[in-house]
């Protein structure tokens, strides 16, 4: 399946009564406090010089974003986002071609990403992760069996304390290399980015 088309494996995500997109918070609700990102070191904050905002510039695999949201059923809600390798080509039982989830000649990639509930009740899936390549095509997430493990496993509750870690397939033309990890459910306003290595 290519970028424009939607698999059907996509969920909602949902904490309590607030609809969530893929592995953490997406509502309406405006987040009760800026997003976190935990890093090996801190680099301090750059003003533009003119009243445009400048890029934010991608996070690089192992960072972590934190995700705050109020939900009005359970109060704040804390998650932690990770996205921490990324692998292409890579193996799965079928082609994407076989299963309908791309065209002859694509490949399989694989990221694996960690997700953990720091406060709240919350279900995750893969709905919000994309690959985007620097000149703007996007790739949704597509199911595969046999593909690396662990897989990520769609649907899954958690509880405040308890992560979930698993690779999340894509289908992307082979010589076609994505550039980022994005990750951009509906209560984020910027979407969050993961630089992911060339080769």
């Amino acid at each position: 399946m290519h970028p424009s088309s939607h698999s059907p494996f996509t969920r909602l995500v949902v904490i309590g009564g607030l609809s969530l997109l893929a592995t953490a918070c997406s509502s309406s609700v405006a987040p009760d406090a800026k997003p976190t990102v935990l890093k090996g070191t801190t680099t301090p904050a750059t003003t533009a010089p003119t009243s445009a905002a400048p890029a934010t510039k991608p996070l690089s695999l192992g960072d972590t974003f934190i995700h705050r949201v109020d939900d009005p059923t359970q109060g704040p809600v804390e998650v932690t986002i990770t996205a921490s390798k990324y692998a292409q080509p890579t193996k799965a039982e079928f082609s994407p071609a076989e299963v309908s989830a791309g065209a002859p000649g694509d490949e399989w990639a694989a990221l694996e990403v960690k997700v953990c509930s720091v406060k709240g009740n919350i279900t995750v899936n893969s709905a919000s992760w994309q690959l985007a390549t620097s000149d703007g095509v996007r790739y949704q997430p597509q199911f595969a069996s046999g593909g690396p493990k662990p897989e990520f496993a769609d649907g899954s509750k958690l509880a405040a304390g308890d992560c979930l870690r698993g690779n999340i397939m894509f289908a992307v033309p082979k010589g076609t290399r994505p550039a980022t990890a994005v990750y951009a459910p509906a209560s984020v306003t910027e979407p969050k980015k993961w630089s992911l290595p060339a080769r």
